[in-house]
């Protein structure tokens, strides 16, 4: 039988996931809620919902549900993880940035721990094949020890709307966890933290914000791990697009060009040494699958205690507490220590 979800938001993040539940044969999106209450009855339809509700806790109250899915602004997580966990829901996928703040992440785990629910951060890069590939030619050996992860994702950012225009993109509203840090450079922390195998000791960050909106438009930041590892993040709404992978180890790197969202054949590429600036390459061809419909099987799995979350709870609360070093050390200046789990 499926795993039957209802959906809180209908925006643009929802249709990604209405397509790989539509190719699933293990969950169903079977209600959706958004405040506009239009938008959420036109999602129904295009999509097959057996109902529409304005209200994510009476969808919650009133349909038969297995879990749910938060496809809303980084600023309403907290809140809707907890109201749902108020509510009695007990399988939670969120989309990134889960949380605001390392505190957020903190409540949060608390309070689905308290009652034994599932909640997972929506990092659908994650189940790719391609990441799977990279963990296989890592446990082989293939480039050594690893030396530093560089993760980067960018896109500009024409900023054509007005500061002052309500119906501006939510990546331009601050109030909503707009700017990079919360919508693309978490995805590099993650990763970051991910392939160095925990949360860094150290970091050191420099920002720049957006004149017109007051955003963080630019992040870049030097992650320092207990295990020696150094992390590179690059984030920025001012440049061309980027959205790579490199892991760079004593005998070659390991390079995904397109990590994040992969809508088209890929290929993952070592390359060796072989001479001054000469190098050798491996290229292993990655085909297309849709990541959204991984992450939501692997969330079913989970759910029924058939498979491990992934991302686990711990390293959403570990990518909050990096970003809130970041940040800081962005403001400050100076380096700065990441808080313990």
């Amino acid at each position: 039988m499926a795993f039957r979800l209802g959906i809180v938001g209908c925006g643009s993040i929802s249709e990604g996931h209405a397509r790989g539940a539509a190719g699933s044969s293990e969950v169903e999106i079977v209600a959706c809620a958004d405040l506009r209450a239009d938008l959420a009855e036109d999602w129904a339809e295009r999509h097959g919902c057996e109902r529409a509700y304005a209200d994510y806790l009476t969808m919650i109250r009133e349909h038969e549900l297995d879990g749910v899915l938060l496809a809303t602004w980084p600023n309403l997580h907290r809140e809707q993880v907890l109201g749902c966990l108020g509510a009695g829901v007990r399988a939670i996928l969120c989309e990134k940035a889960l949380a605001l703040s390392g505190a957020e992440a903190r409540e949060m785990r608390s309070a689905a721990t308290a009652v034994g629910a599932l909640l997972v951060e929506g990092y659908m890069y994650r189940r790719h094949p391609a990441i799977a590939k990279v963990d296989e030619l890592l446990a082989a050996g293939a480039i050594g020890a690893v030396d530093s992860v560089r993760a980067a994702f960018s896109l500009f950012d024409p900023e054509e709307s007005a500061a002052d225009d309500p119906g501006r993109d939510w990546r331009q509203q601050q109030e909503l966890g707009g700017g990079a840090p919360y919508d693309i450079a978490c995805y590099c922390v993650d990763a970051c933290n991910r392939f160095a195998g925990g949360p860094p000791r150290r970091v050191e960050a420099l920002a720049s914000s957006s004149a017109r909106y007051e955003t963080v438009a630019r992040l870049f930041g030097l992650l320092e791990y207990r295990s020696g590892v150094v992390g590179v993040v690059e984030s920025s709404m001012r440049s061309d697009f980027d959205h790579e992978l490199k892991i760079s180890g004593s005998r070659g790197h390991v390079r995904l060009p397109v990590a994040w969202r992969i809508d088209y054949p890929t290929e993952v590429v070592v390359a060796r040494s072989v001479g001054w600036g000469i190098f050798e390459e491996d290229r292993f061809p990655i085909p297309v699958v849709d990541a959204y419909r991984l992450e939501l099987d692997g969330f079913a799995a989970a759910a029924r205690g058939e498979a491990a979350p992934v991302p686990t709870l711990d390293e959403s609360v570990a990518t909050a507490l990096t970003m809130d070093a970041l940040l800081a050390s962005a403001d400050t200046g100076a380096g700065v220590e990441v808080e313990a789990l």
